[in-house]
């Protein structure tokens, strides 16, 4: 761990907003890998290097937990969670019932500068697929999605959407193969070319049904 980090977060006051420093801090670890998927961890040793009470540190590893990140183990420490097949595909149907559902309330609102900002990020994501700069690939898939999803204000689903994406892109798997990769930035062209055509039902049915699942071979011979 960090001795500035736990410097900083010892000097901190209040309890609430340690645990909130002690959360963030956690996170940056996970997307860092210094703290990896199957790895166990001592919450004493956590105490150690960070220099706090168990309190906010138990709060905000409880926090983790709810969120899928880490498992508590009796009298074993904390487990970093690993995502098995399932896993993902269980958490893509999530994020496809949740994005679809974004999507069709905010639907109304997608005007051309939205269409042109999207059009304009799936062009640097097919730029950066075929150079094969892939941290910056995920970077922008994140933001064509973000074009409409900043139009909600319902800040319950768009917690839950930005939790199963970090687990997914940023946490999780990163090895998505490279048909995969091709196979996302195609049917975000569907997708736009939907919404273009003002077919909100359509286009929440293509996120939900299509654009989330990982039937690979389904999803090239429809596209193709």
């Amino acid at each position: 761990m960090e001795d500035i980090m736990a410097k900083n977060l010892s000097n901190q006051p209040g309890t609430s907003l340690l645990r909130t420093q002690v959360y963030e801090y956690l996170r940056r670890e996970l997307r860092k890998e210094k703290l990896k998927p199957g790895m166990s961890i001592s919450m004493n040793d956590l105490m150690r290097n960070l220099g706090i009470s168990r309190t906010p540190l138990r709060d905000a590893l409880l926090q983790l937990q709810n969120e899928g990140f880490v498992t508590f183990l009796p009298q074993r420490g904390i487990r970093i969670n690993e995502l098995t097949r399932k896993d993902i595909e269980n958490m893509y149907q999530m994020l496809g019932a949740l994005d679809s559902r974004v999507l069709l309330a905010v639907f109304d609102r997608i005007g051309s500068r939205e269409l042109d900002q999207m059009k304009q990020i799936n062009d640097e994501m097919g730029k950066n697929l075929e150079a094969q700069n892939f941290p910056r690939y995920w970077n922008l898939n994140t933001a064509f999605h973000n074009v409409y999803l900043n139009l909600s204000n319902n800040e319950l689903i768009l917690n839950h959407i930005n939790i199963l994406r970090q687990r997914l892109f940023e946490f999780g798997k990163k090895d998505w193969s490279l048909r995969r990769k091709h196979v996302i930035h195609k049917e975000h062209s569907t997708l736009i070319d939907l919404i273009e055509k003002g077919d909100g039902v359509g286009a929440a049915d293509f996120m939900r049904d299509v654009h989330t699942i990982l039937d690979l071979d389904a999803k090239i011979h429809q596209l193709s």
